[in-house]
């Protein structure tokens, strides 16, 4: 089975992804607890590719989640998927990056993406054939499209025989403060 990474970085990139996981969790019947509860043995036979099965038979989201400020993991874990993932894979600054790129690419996320790459190294080792990594961000603000493109840099020197697939949310002309 071709296994598949996730990673989901600042804020947007986090309510993508939790939105997701949660999409996916209902897709292949798996409840807030990461028990299997569908009703079709369908929905297990592909589970591998963004699950790992756990002990007791629960499954874990193959997941890194990222932010420079704490506020967006602490609403992952206490939404109702929170539960399922394995917490050391919650990588969190305390400063944030202040809707400024070059924070999230050459301070605060440049101390931290160490910590990432350790999350994801371990998450590749734990596949039996990775396929490759999706990412999700935003590139209109700080820590998602600074330390976003950062990682996606580091992860494609670091892996560069595996498929790399950005979900990217651009701001909107409109709404966005950065484009006046």
């Amino acid at each position: 089975m071709r296994e598949i990474i996730h990673v989901q970085v600042g804020q947007c990139g986090n309510q993508i992804g939790s939105k997701f996981w949660e999409e996916i969790s209902l897709e292949h019947g798996i409840s807030t607890e990461g028990k299997f509860t569908g009703d079709n043995d369908v929905q297990l036979e592909r589970i591998n590719v963004f699950f790992t099965e756990g002990q007791g038979g629960s499954y874990v989201p193959r997941a890194c989640m990222v932010d420079l400020e704490p506020g967006t993991m602490d609403s992952i874990r206490g939404g109702p998927y929170g539960s399922i993932f394995r917490p050391d894979n919650f990588v969190f600054g305390q400063n944030g990056a202040g809707n400024v790129w070059a924070k999230g690419h050459y301070t605060e996320g440049a101390e931290l993406v160490e910590e990432v790459l350790d999350v994801i190294r371990r998450e590749s080792e734990n596949c039996d054939c990775l396929q490759g990594f999706q990412l999700t961000h935003s590139i209109g603000g700080g820590t998602g499209s600074g330390m976003g493109t950062l990682l996606l840099s580091k992860i494609k020197e670091e892996f560069p025989d595996r498929i790399m697939c950005s979900y990217s949310v651009h701001p909107s002309p409109k709404v966005s403060c950065n484009s006046l």
